[in-house]
């Protein structure tokens, strides 16, 4: 993955500034104000950064030639360009917002000519509103190349003028057509501008409960943020513009140097718990007044409904009317999972109908969807009177279970077809043989050489059992199948403990799946085997709660399997009580990062990856469970507030993370179902992977602010059903 270029200096404190106490009667010390450290006195410290369109190595899967060796006057390689056109991807497929270096940046390369006067094209290609736009111009006359290397810099906005575009979603960079052969080395993307700037206010965007905590932020570039600690803001009534309530702005980083880059101050108004609607303004202006939202105590409603009905919009293999699925209808996506082949043997077709696809593709992978799922059981299990018959307008709605169970029984019933009818154990996934969608292939994958492997199967096992035990109260009948075929898998794993392979998805080796899968046996029957089996593995998962360590994820479920052993009457004493100090120890690794990170958010600077929204949730969501399961004081709940909070606004680019809620939402997700580029977009309750500085580095020098919100960047806006499951636990306990 790409490295963060490394852009800020060390924090110093140079000098001290006297001021003068506001009351010389009062007899105190004159205040002492903090000098500013020394990387915000560097006017470059928030300028754009320079990007590398290639220097030591041609990037991977790039049209650049074969490299040069070195020739003595550089330690950058350099490459011949001729007469075809060559091309640099920016970040793999996925595009890249290079509007702010239009204006005054330029593209910086080393060039020499065989016999110099030559001339080539350059510029970028974009992915816009779903349509490929090209933007190149000839250097002729912008730039003279001599037969010595030379320095040149060629303006982006005389680029950007050849099609009108601003290189919102650019993604190739574009160079040949030479007039002769010429050489080119160390391209790179600069700009003396400076980076973005987003409105100050940060509130969740939907609102606050009456008597929760009620926390924004304050936030922007030191010398543009005319706010500071002991400012007054207020808060005003939109009914009338009446100011109901005022306090003081207090500090949290004079520099937030590790995340954003900005100085941050919290507008904390608890205190005040009338219903209503309402904005923060500052009482001496000079920021710009917040997005408005509702102080109610069903203020989370239509988002818990929303997240929930996301599952709807990704079901596979049936036609979404009008009537359920509103303006966003679309056919059947995949209709040969009716009679899909079998990886091994194509001959043999199976019905693997039903289920979720699991994100902006059409792929079905069973290791996620338990996942998933596993999540919404818990869900229910803890919050039974949030769910209700008919809250999602589903097909199911109407028939005496509540909605969120009729959800996930359209997994669970995918889970039953990917089977194996003569081994037990379970299938990975439905996908195309060559892993493109865009072939329509569609192939049941049973693993390696023809068996199907251990950790699908101890997933899939795993949470049949767990549902058995919640079904048992809507439909006994249903209930017994899940457990049945869930033993089943058992005595597949019994039989096969070690079929591993490398591909997506738990393909992998790893202890976690059947440990999981035997606490939820064991929870579902009380059979003592299963426990043996736990307790012998208990020691080798202890590190699902290693200090540091995130929670759950795909291929780490090892944490669910303690969790569902204490749900167990027989217990063993000593197990528990090692549990407990495991997850004591987890625990407070998780709040020393959340009372460390100046945005409220259990997560470090680094842990901004692929999915970064399920670690920042999912660690809320491990938390809340252990506490309630251990009997222990939730006094972490504002822990749980705050990861939504952020997801809802409370974030350094002041978006809701959610489609369709909030006054300023992310309007796509990468889908091939729903047309992001079209005015309907997205339906609501999408939440992407979000904020990927690790294959984003390019979009922000500041790692909190590598986000894209367009159709063309899966990297940070691709959504997920295991990620999405993860805000409506969130959701469930806040409201």
């Amino acid at each position: 993955m790409k490295k963060l270029t490394s852009f800020l200096i060390a924090l110093s404190v140079f000098c001290t500034v006297f001021s003068s106490c506001t009351d010389n009667a009062s007899g105190e010390e004159a205040a002492i104000q903090p000098a500013l450290p020394t990387a915000i006195t560097d006017e470059n410290y928030n300028r754009l950064q320079a990007i590398t369109v290639f220097g030591q190595s041609a990037p991977s899967g790039s049209g650049i030639p074969a490299l040069e060796p070195l020739d003595g006057t550089s330690q950058m390689p350099s490459v011949t360009i001729e007469s075809t056109m060559m091309s640099v991807l920016l970040r793999d497929w996925a595009v890249t917002d290079l509007s702010l270096y239009v204006p005054n940046g330029y593209i910086q390369l080393e060039v020499k000519g065989e016999q110099g006067g030559e001339n080539f094209d350059i510029g970028f290609e974009e992915l816009k509103n779903g349509s490929v736009v090209t933007s190149t111009i000839n250097t002729n006359d912008i730039i003279e190349i001599t037969s010595d290397w030379t320095t040149v810099q060629i303006p982006i906005a005389k680029i950007a003028e050849t099609s009108g575009t601003d290189l919102t979603c650019a993604r190739q960079f574009l160079i040949g057509n030479a007039s002769a052969p010429i050489h080119i080395r160390n391209i790179t993307i600069n700009s003396d501008d400076k980076e973005k700037i987003f409105p100050a206010f940060k509130v969740n965007q939907l609102g606050y409960k009456t008597g929760s905590q009620k926390r924004a932020l304050v936030t922007g570039f030191n010398e543009v943020l005319a706010a500071n600690a002991g400012d007054t803001f207020e808060l005003v009534d939109c009914s009338d513009d009446k100011v109901v309530y005022s306090s003081e702005l207090t500090l949290v980083s004079e520099y937030d140097e590790k995340y954003s880059g900005e100085k941050i101050l919290s507008a904390d108004f608890s205190e005040y718990k009338e219903k209503g609607k309402y904005y923060l303004r500052m009482k001496n202006g000079g920021v710009e007044d917040s997005l408005s939202f509702e102080i109610s105590d069903n203020v989370y409603d239509e988002l818990l409904a929303s997240t929930m009905r996301y599952y709807y919009y990704q079901r596979a293999n049936i036609e979404i009317t009008e009537e359920y699925g509103g303006k966003y209808t679309r056919s059947d996506m995949t209709e040969k999972d009716f009679a899909a082949p079998l990886s091994s043997n194509r001959e043999v077709t199976l019905d693997v109908s039903g289920g979720w696809y699991d994100a902006g593709d059409v792929g079905k992978y069973v290791c996620p969807g338990a996942t998933a799922a596993n999540t919404l059981l818990w869900t229910y299990k803890l919050f039974p009177e949030k769910f209700s018959d008919g809250q999602n307008n589903i097909p199911e709605s109407g028939n005496g279970i509540p909605d969120i169970l009729d959800e996930v029984k359209y997994e669970l019933d995918f889970f039953l077809k990917m089977q194996d009818k003569d081994s037990g154990g379970f299938y990975l996934k439905v996908k195309s043989q060559s892993e493109n969608d865009g072939d329509g292939d569609r192939t049941v994958w049973n693993g390696k050489d023809g068996q199907c492997l251990t950790n699908a199967t101890a997933d899939c096992s795993a949470v049949l059992a767990f549902a058995s035990t919640i079904y048992r109260d809507f439909d006994k009948e249903y209930a017994d199948k899940l457990l049945a075929a869930a033993e089943r898998g058992w005595l597949y794993m019994e039989e096969n403990p070690s079929v591993y392979v490398k591909t997506n998805y738990s393909g992998d080796a790893n202890s976690s799946s059947p440990f999981w899968a035997s606490a939820c046996l064991y929870y579902a029957t009380g059979d003592k085997k299963y426990e043996e089996f736990f307790l012998e593995k208990a020691d080798d998962n202890y590190m699902s709660m290693k200090s540091g360590a995130n929670g759950h994820n795909v291929s780490s479920m090892g944490i669910y399997g303690y969790f569902t052993y204490l749900l167990c009457e027989d217990k063993d004493n000593e197990t528990v009580e090692m549990i407990e100090k495991k997850f004591g120890s987890w625990k407070k690794s998780v709040i020393k990062r959340y009372d460390e990170n100046p945005w409220n958010i259990a997560i470090n600077e680094w842990g901004f990856w692929w999915g970064s929204f399920n670690t920042i949730l999912g660690n809320s969501q491990d938390m809340y469970i252990g506490n309630y399961l251990l009997g222990l004081d939730n006094e972490e709940q504002n822990i749980t507030q705050d990861a939504v909070n952020f997801i809802l606004g409370v974030n350094a680019m002041r978006k809701s993370y959610i489609t369709g809620m909030g006054g300023d939402h992310i309007k796509c997700t990468f889908s091939n179902f729903y047309d992001g580029n079209s005015p309907d977009g997205v339906p609501s309750g999408y939440m992407p992977g979000g904020i990927n500085s690790a294959n984003g580095g390019i979009i922000s020098k500041f790692p909190i602010k590598c986000y894209i919100d367009d159709p063309g960047d899966w990297f940070t806006n691709e959504n997920a059903i295991y990620w999405n499951a993860v805000m409506v636990f969130n959701t469930a306990v806040i409201s």
